[in-house]
């Protein structure tokens, strides 16, 4: 017989899924109730799978990488009916936005920090405003499955096969969905060096392999990676973009930066500054584990930087970078990494100064969180209008479909 005590911690952890699900679906809830295709979802995966079929497209990189997990909620999605099929990749979407949250407050990590620390974690990540472009789309779910395959590496080790299952399964389609294997390979070798663990080195094999399948993928399609468009770095830009998208938008607001354009720039200096002085006193004082979430989020900064796909032009590219409202998903984790430090600056160990600037930018940025909480719906274009068309339209015609955002569509080849 199961112990009552796992009973219980089964039962609140059920309920905090359920809770988690809720809050993810009230920033948007029409990804539920009125649900359509968004980008790469509809115009690559779902459409690649139906007009190429679901094997050819599985192993077909793009962008310079596999993408594992979009092509296989893709081939879930052909499994229904065609008009169910984008909430078939909503609901995939917003289960593996839950798994970082979930996972985070399981026991896996009770050597990390508190329940009540970890389950402000999760607030915070939740909470985050400038998570608009992540949100509950297949495309950018690789985001939440490196956060994902990050948290498997500095867990406990897994107690039952049941564990070990989870762990190997999310290094595997992270490891074979995007480019984070080859930024926690580094993270890996230094964990195992500190453990010294069986379990550690088979997590350190698995994102061997998949990081040289994803260096092959992405040697051979260099050409295709990236636009021709030349970076445009300077040094002041760099501080900029750093201030604004991973410390001054999350903590004060979107529109702060652009309604104060005149006082944005020496705010986001200073945020700069700070952030560097709080990685600093984090790296020399935190735990490994928390010291390795920096080390991620910095080299998931870099790797954003050095090549970031903002524009199609010749335009440079860091110039857009610095508006909180563009290409959101670059920093995902570098925010989370940021705010989940501020939390650990919040033990009773930790100087009366660091705790007190620790809980100013925590309280500031759920203020901000609960502000910035709903998100605006896609515009509604009418999918189920044209799920009908298609249905009736002849074999070997060639039908499009408009999807969000605007100016992008969806061409099948009727079978």
């Amino acid at each position: 017989m199961k112990p009552p005590g796992r009973w219980r911690d089964r039962i609140i952890l059920l309920f905090l899924c359920l809770f988690i699900a809720a809050a993810i679906v009230s920033r948007r809830p029409d990804c539920l109730f009125r649900p359509q295709f968004w980008a790469d979802d509809g115009a690559v995966w779902f459409a690649e799978n139906y007009n190429l079929g679901v094997l050819s497209a599985l192993t077909r990189p793009v962008g310079g990488y596999f993408h594992t997990f979009s092509r296989l909620a893709a081939a879930l999605a052909l499994l229904v009916p065609f008009r169910d099929a984008p909430l078939t990749l909503n609901l995939l979407a917003i289960a593996v936005q839950m798994v970082p949250a979930v996972f985070l407050l399981t026991r896996r990590f009770a050597h990390l920090a508190s329940l009540p620390a970890r389950l402000l974690m999760v607030v915070l990540l939740l909470a985050i405003p400038t998570s608009y472009e992540v949100h509950a789309n297949v495309t950018n779910s690789l985001w939440f499955l490196g956060l994902a395959a990050f948290l498997v590496l500095i867990a406990a080790p897994p107690a039952s096969t049941a564990w070990r299952i989870f762990d190997v399964a999310v290094l595997v389609l992270s490891g074979t969905t995007g480019p984070f294997c080859l930024l926690l390979l580094p993270v890996a070798m230094i964990l195992f060096l500190v453990r010294r663990q069986s379990w550690t080195r088979v997590l350190l094999a698995i994102l061997c392999v998949t990081a040289a399948l994803e260096a092959w993928a992405m040697i051979s399609g260099m050409a295709a990676m990236r636009s021709p468009a030349p970076l445009g770095a300077t040094p002041r830009l760099f501080v900029r973009i750093i201030g604004c998208r991973i410390i001054v938008s999350p903590v004060l607001g979107l529109d702060f930066v652009l309604r104060h354009a005149a006082m944005s720039g020496p705010v986001c200096a200073l945020a700069f500054v700070g952030a560097g002085l709080l990685g600093v006193y984090v790296v020399l004082k935190a735990p490994p584990e928390l010291r390795l979430l920096i080390l991620f989020g910095s080299l998931v900064t870099g790797a954003s930087l050095l090549s970031p796909l903002v524009t199609l032009t010749n335009e440079p590219s860091w110039p857009p970078l610095a508006d909180p409202r563009v290409a959101g998903r670059y920093w995902l984790i570098p925010v989370a990494s940021f705010l989940w430090a501020c939390v650990w600056t919040l033990g009773r160990e930790r100087p009366l100064l660091i705790r007190a600037i620790g809980s100013l930018l925590i309280a500031s940025a759920l203020w901000t969180g609960v502000r910035y909480w709903r998100y605006a719906p896609f515009e509604d274009l009418d999918f189920p209008k044209y799920a009908a068309e298609f249905q009736q339209a002849p074999a070997g015609h060639g039908f499009t479909i408009p999807i969000n955002p605007r100016g992008w569509a969806m061409t099948l080849h009727k079978r």
